[in-house]
């Protein structure tokens, strides 16, 4: 058994050091290098806005809420893990949307471009594609339902 051991520790660490040599998998690039946690809370705050103007008696932090209890950060990632995927998108393209993303004066200059044309109609393509998904729709709308119940319900308890 001692034997055994020894074996498998040099072993475990090879494994371990060629794990360290691997480069990032999209879904890491996607975390490291898009705002996610900017873009979620901008969307929250422009929902939060549009559904004060229907639900005048919820407080808009009690909106915001709400809104995070059922459109979580989660499912924002997962949507543009599929989005930006390997399937969709090479790693130049990506590079180039994120370059585009941090930088305005980036994002013009590529939109000049008949690439940075091309890079924004498929882009479109894929929202749209993703948009009309039956399966898609019947989340959002399912989610979007929750939404409002939870909202009427805080109507109907306010004084």
């Amino acid at each position: 058994m001692p034997r055994l051991r020894k074996l498998l520790l040099p072993a475990l660490l090879l494994g371990a050091l060629a794990g360290c040599d691997q480069p990032p998998s999209r879904e890491e690039k996607i975390l490291a290098e898009l705002p996610l946690q900017d873009a979620y809370s901008h969307n929250i705050e422009r929902m939060a806005g549009l559904l004060a103007m229907t639900h005048r008696q919820v407080p808009e932090d009690k909106i915001r809420e709400v809104l995070r209890k059922h459109l979580t950060v989660e499912d924002q990632r997962q949507d543009l893990f599929k989005l930006y995927s390997e399937q969709h998108f090479t790693d130049a393209e990506f590079a180039s949307i994120v370059a585009a993303t941090r930088d305005p004066a980036k994002a013009k200059a590529l939109g000049d471009t008949d690439e940075g044309k091309r890079l924004s109609e498929k882009l479109t393509g894929y929202m749209r594609e993703s948009a009309s998904d039956p399966t898609v729709q019947a989340l959002a709308e399912q989610r979007m339902q929750q939404v409002e119940d939870d909202l009427r319900a805080l109507e109907q308890a306010a004084p």
